[in-house]
This record gives C-alpha cells, structure tokens and sequence, in this order.
C-alpha cells in the first residue's frame, strides 16, 4: 500500500497508510465506483445490475419487426431465419420475464405499440416513400427519434419501473 493516509470513498474517513481497507466500513482502498456502490447498497446494487439486464435483453424485441420487414422486402431470407433464430433465443432465455410481461396490461401494449410503431416506419419507407424524396430523411429523423423515446417510455417510466420492480421482487423471492 501507498505511504500516505488514504480516505475511504465509500464512508469518507480517512485510514492509515498500511490499511489495504478501510478500518471503518471494509471497503477495499482501491475500489472503484462499482465496487463503492456495491459495498454501501448491496442490494440496491444487485437490483441495478439486473433492471440493466432486463432492460438489455428486451431492447432487442422493439428492433425485430423492423429489421424483418428489411430482410423480408429486400429477399434476404437467410438473414431473416437468422434474426428469427436469434430471437427464438432471446425468448427461450428470457420467457419468465416475457411471461411477465405478457401478463401486465400496460407492458404488453406498450411492447406490442413500439413494435408495430418500428414496423410501420420502416414499410412507410418501404413502399410510400421513394429513394429520391425528401421524405426519406425525415423517416430516418423520427425512427431515430422513436429509438430512445421508446426505449425511456418503456423503462424509465413510472409503470415501467413498477413492472421491472415486480418482476424483480417476484423473481427473487
């Protein structure tokens, strides 16, 4: 260790120089900022890491409609087994939080809305829209306007966070 007194970051007091952790509280003298979260909040920590998760592994179900109408317009089958096989995966893995959903009216429409939303903006494109219009940058604005507001309204919500947090509570009883 270091030859000078050291303050500990999780509970600011300051420790002699041949402590590798803080006498007070036990954190590690070089922890890092997760480290530090999780050695005050355990559990909240815990709880982060896995809305993360959740939030990580459904993110890719607003994506599938949109990139399959791609794939299916453009004759790309291979690639479109290709997502649907991956999203068979992605649902095999998660069907407890998926049953979860599906089992709460909001979650259920807001997925099914955001979805269908993504779908509609890119056969818009497809078929109203031609290559040569102006239009076309203004599809492009709102589907990367429609990425982030979807994502913020289905996770970081008010119903959102009560959804994910019973399902959290649920799954780790």
């Amino acid at each position: 260790m270091s030859g000078y007194r050291w303050t500990c970051q999780a509970c600011q007091t300051g420790n002699e120089p041949n402590f590798d952790q803080c006498q007070f509280c036990g954190c590690p003298a070089n922890a890092g900022s997760e480290d530090i979260e999780k050695h005050i909040n355990p559990e909240g920590f815990k709880k982060k890491k896995a809305k993360e998760q959740y939030s990580n592994s459904l993110f890719v179900y607003f994506f599938i409609p949109f990139f399959a109408a791609i794939y299916a317009v453009n004759g790309r089958h291979e690639s479109l087994v290709i997502l649907l096989g991956m999203a068979v995966v992605v649902t095999i893995n998660n069907i407890k939080l998926l049953t979860h959903i599906w089992n709460d009216r909001w979650a259920r429409n807001s997925l099914i809305v955001i979805a269908s939303l993504f779908l509609a903006s890119i056969l818009v494109r497809i078929f109203i829209i031609p290559n040569n219009s102006p239009l076309v940058w203004w599809s492009a604005l709102f589907y990367f306007l429609l990425a982030p507001s979807s994502f913020y309204y289905f996770f970081y919500s008010r119903n959102g966070k009560r959804v994910f947090n019973e399902y959290y509570s649920k799954a780790n009883k």
